[in-house]
């Protein structure tokens, strides 16, 4: 009886089409450009997106509206532009089920020369528009932010808006109203003007806002995005930058970060379920788990496709690990994450130092560690082995608000004899001990999938996860 059941079920199954039942999305196309092939066409590139089944194909839009669909290629020419005007794009891709992403980020390019990935083409040619200057931003309401600039001298022909990086609206005047916000959210702007002869200013000052009561804003230098959602963070007054990656670009800086671990990627520790694409050395692997969007990096993590298991060590999960190690190292300083950390159960997000040699106390600092089912508890521990034996502190807890709702930084100061937890700007546990490395030490940022601590994943996780990371810094004291 049950081989017969089981031959009728194979009947059955293969009259239905694969995607039936369906309804997982494709992951956000990343790596969206759009270049000027002339004054009268612009090719729009994107990277392939992960599907549990397979991406059908792409919709574009055009300046905030439909435009038109493609399959198969991850690129289109759009031949129907006009010389001397900016273009807005985003993407859109789904499955044969049609289940369909959000848009991707929006890129920009003007006819007449120029490229973007999300930054306004720039000329220094006679004519080219000084920045505007005197932004200001406004929360109305809770869901609006009204900006006003005052106009550069000479040919000025209007204005790009540009919100967290990304093109948002072109406009004539020198005010804008920015509607449809989320309540309680911080927006950052900046406005890039023209002139007729699509030449393209700097862009100017960034200005930051909350809506919700967040008010007026005053204009700040562009890289400037050291403020947390709940707090102030930066390094403290007597130490400078020597490392720092603030992830605009729409790949992994391979002069920073190793994409792997030191001990190779089929070594499985503390029993996790994940397998970390090893994107630097493999990039043909068929599968990338780091997304950019221009202003930040997110490591995802998804069930592994079935035709990846092989190459994947049968793990049941691709996530992504970054390391510093041969690139980086430090002896003392601060280290400091902004970051929106995943949640679910069996999830394991970690930002964490380990020594550079395999002898003396062996350290580790974990900067910060979370388990998805308690998103709302910040991890903190001291590992390090004395005569061979490993030793650790308790491990220190942090509890805040839910730190997979908004960007938080987690840091650590570390000096002789004491190690200072930070969150948000402020000082959560200190361990002050002789047992404080003083030796190298590199860093380590990665999204663990099960395991012995978070235990593995159940129904109620949701894939793909992401672990969002604005900027990653380590200083050392003058």
């Amino acid at each position: 009886m049950r081989l017969l059941i089981i031959c009728i079920l194979a009947l059955a199954a293969s009259t239905v089409p694969a995607y039936a039942g369906d309804t997982e999305k494709p992951s956000v196309p990343n790596g969206v450009s759009a270049t000027a092939l002339s004054s009268n066409s612009i090719r729009i590139t994107w990277n392939k997106p992960w599907d549990n089944v397979g991406v059908a194909g792409y919709n574009i839009y055009r300046n905030g509206s439909y435009y038109t669909t493609v399959y198969g290629n991850t690129n289109h020419v759009d031949a129907r532009v006009s010389g001397g005007n900016s273009y807005e794009y985003s993407v859109v891709a789904f499955d044969d089920a049609r289940n369909y992403t959000t848009h991707s980020n929006s890129v920009s390019a003007s006819t007449g020369g120029g490229s973007s990935t999300g930054a306004a083409p720039r000329a220094n040619t006679n004519g080219t528009p000084t920045a505007p200057d005197g932004l200001r931003a406004v929360a109305k309401d809770n869901d609006k932010a009204a900006l006003s600039w005052n106009k550069p001298s000479g040919d000025v022909a209007g204005y790009n808006i540009y919100r967290n990086g990304s093109y948002r609206r072109t406009v004539r005047s020198t005010d804008y109203t920015d509607s449809h916000l989320s309540s309680g959210q911080e927006y950052r702007y900046q406005v890039v003007a023209f002139s007729s002869q699509a030449k393209y200013s700097l862009k100017s000052s960034e200005v930051k806002m909350t809506t919700g009561g967040g008010g007026q804003s005053n204009a700040t230098v562009a890289d400037d995005r050291s403020t947390s959602s709940s707090g102030s963070a930066g390094a403290p007054s007597g130490y400078r930058l020597v490392f720092s990656d603030e992830f605009r670009g729409n790949d992994i800086d391979s002069s920073k970060w190793n994409t792997r671990y030191r001990w190779g990627p089929n070594w499985i520790i503390n029993g996790e379920k994940q397998y970390y694409v090893d994107r630097v050395n493999d990039r043909n692997f068929g599968h990338s788990p780091f997304e950019f969007d221009g202003e930040h990096m997110t490591i995802t993590a998804i069930h592994t496709p079935g035709n990846l298991k092989g190459k994947a060590n049968n793990q049941p999960y691709l996530s992504g690990a970054l390391t510093t190690f041969g690139k980086f190292k430090m002896r003392y300083g601060y280290v400091e994450m902004r970051a929106k950390m995943p949640k679910g159960k069996g999830l394991w997000p970690a930002f964490w130092l380990l020594h550079q040699n395999e002898n003396g106390k062996r350290p580790e600092i974990d900067v910060v560690e979370l388990l998805g089912q308690r998103p709302n508890v910040a991890l903190h521990t001291y590992h390090y082995y004395d005569n061979w034996k490993l030793r650790s502190t308790p491990t220190f807890e942090t509890p805040g608000p839910n730190y997979a709702d908004g960007f938080h930084t987690f840091a650590v100061k570390w000096e002789p004899g004491k190690i200072t937890w930070l969150v948000d700007g402020r000082e959560s546990k200190v361990h002050s001990n002789g047992n404080v490395a003083g030796e190298d030490m590199y860093l380590l940022l990665n999204l663990a999938v099960g395991g012995w601590w978070p235990g593995n994943p159940d129904g109620s996780t949701q894939f793909p996860a992401r672990f969002s990371i604005d900027y990653i810094r380590a200083y050392s004291k003058n």
